[in-house]
């Protein structure tokens, strides 16, 4: 991947094995790239003036305070406004920067010791792409009898259907299909490779015609924060999930 310019990096951490990790991630994922560290906020201060980063990695928890306190005064400086800042939290609590998570300036890591998460979070800021060349989300149709994806596939897109219904099924050890269910209009599907990161565990095909919305799994945390129905819509499916995983174990 190529830069045309210098790509400066400041992380914020206590974490000494997360520093050395991030930065051999960085430096081998990034052409041109430095990379500076800090443990609280008047070396990230005296660093953010002198070196003044691309982008900044910040620990939600530090040795003296909160990485979250630390993003509020980057933030407050407007000689960082063009600075991005990437959070170390295995939690996303998208409502403390709320503007700044929908603009994009900030982003939330919750797999900070994943490599693909971190260059997938980085090149966001690194290789920025206008939505027109990438959009977030596109449209996807389906026959029936059409396979959306197979048992054993990997897990790089999750989908909504917007009409139409799907089953899902895996085969037995007699090589028969053994049905899993349907997915109808209104519900996610394949929506656990985001966060589990394992191949599909059954396949898909459509009962009907179909259409669905398609979206990468490195877009779907920013494309659910920003449309609270598509959020709706991923509670409701992972409740039925867990409601028929209950019902099995019971019944």
């Amino acid at each position: 991947m190529g830069q045309d310019k210098k790509n400066t990096f400041l992380i914020i951490s206590g974490d000494k094995t997360r520093i050395q990790r991030c930065t051999d991630i960085l430096t081998r994922n990034f052409e041109n790239s430095s990379v500076f560290h800090g443990a609280e906020w008047f070396e990230a201060k005296y660093k953010l003036d002198n070196v003044h980063p691309k982008a900044v990695l910040v620990d939600e928890y530090l040795p003296k305070g909160s990485g979250f306190d630390i993003v509020a005064k980057i933030l407050k400086e407007k000689n960082n406004n063009d600075i991005a800042i990437i959070i170390m939290s295995y939690i996303a609590d998208h409502d403390m920067f709320s503007s700044e998570v929908a603009s994009g300036r900030v982003q939330f890591l919750t797999e900070p010791d994943r490599e693909q998460a971190l260059v997938d979070c980085v090149s966001k800021i690194v290789s920025p792409k206008k939505n027109d060349d990438q959009p977030q989300y596109q449209l996807k149709q389906l026959q029936a009898g059409e396979v959306l994806f197979k048992e054993g596939d990997s897990t790089e897109l999750a989908y909504i259907v917007k009409k139409g219904s799907l089953r899902a099924y895996c085969l037995g050890h007699d090589g028969d299909k053994v049905m899993l269910g349907e997915i109808m209009a209104g519900e996610f599907v394949g929506e656990m490779g985001h966060f589990n990161h394992d191949p599909r565990s059954a396949t898909v095909e459509a009962i009907t015609e179909v259409e669905l919305i398609a979206i990468p799994n490195k877009n779907l945390d920013n494309v659910i924060f920003a449309r609270p129905s598509w959020a709706k819509a991923l509670v409701k499916t992972l409740s039925q999930r867990l409601k028929k995983a209950n019902k099995a174990l019971t019944g």
